[in-house]
């Protein structure tokens, strides 16, 4: 059975952010299609909306690559292991892309550290947060960084965040289909 799921906002990339849009999952958990909800297209009776921003999942590079090269991590990334992160610390932009390391991929470990990044993260926006733990991760890890038509994965949504500001509260958190 096809699943449905809407939200506000789907980041199929950090240069494809997509406003109002449903994605289609297979039993697999492959994304069939992905529709808008404005376009006049009837959406299906079974579509869950949910306020927040949808995305592909996080990728650890510890996890994945524990003998990744940091040096070249940090050559070509703002690269964050936010396991080591100093409490009170707030990180910088750069002119390099942003890259958070949770050491995990475990949805329940990640929502107890992101209350503790909305101060760090001051400076970045949701769609800057989401794209350094799930597009970077997956570019430097050579695999799938975007949300799009046979994507086959986890999916989360990212939700208590603020949409006016598209800014993380202490009360974001994310959740996976």
């Amino acid at each position: 059975m096809h699943r449905f799921i809407a939200s506000q906002y789907v980041f199929c990339s950090p240069f494809q952010i997509l406003k109002r849009m449903a994605v289609e999952l297979d039993e697999e958990h492959t994304v069939c299609q992905l529709f808008s909800l404005d376009a006049g297209n009837v959406e299906s009776a079974q579509t869950l909306f949910f306020d927040g921003v949808l995305s592909i999942g996080i990728l650890s590079i510890t996890k994945n690559n524990p003998s990744a090269n940091l040096i070249q991590l940090a050559e070509n990334y703002n690269y964050i292991n936010v396991t080591t992160l100093q409490p009170n610390r707030q990180i910088q932009a750069t002119d390099k892309p942003l890259l958070l390391d949770f050491g995990s991929e475990n949805t329940a470990e990640i929502n107890q550290i992101l209350p503790l990044l909305t101060s760090a993260l001051v400076d970045f926006s949701v769609f800057d947060i989401i794209a350094a733990c799930t597009y970077y991760p997956a570019l430097f890890l050579v695999t799938s960084s975007t949300l799009a038509v046979n994507y086959k994965s986890k999916i989360l949504l990212w939700e208590n965040i603020d949409l006016i500001t598209k800014k993380t509260t202490r009360h974001t958190r994310i959740r996976q289909f």
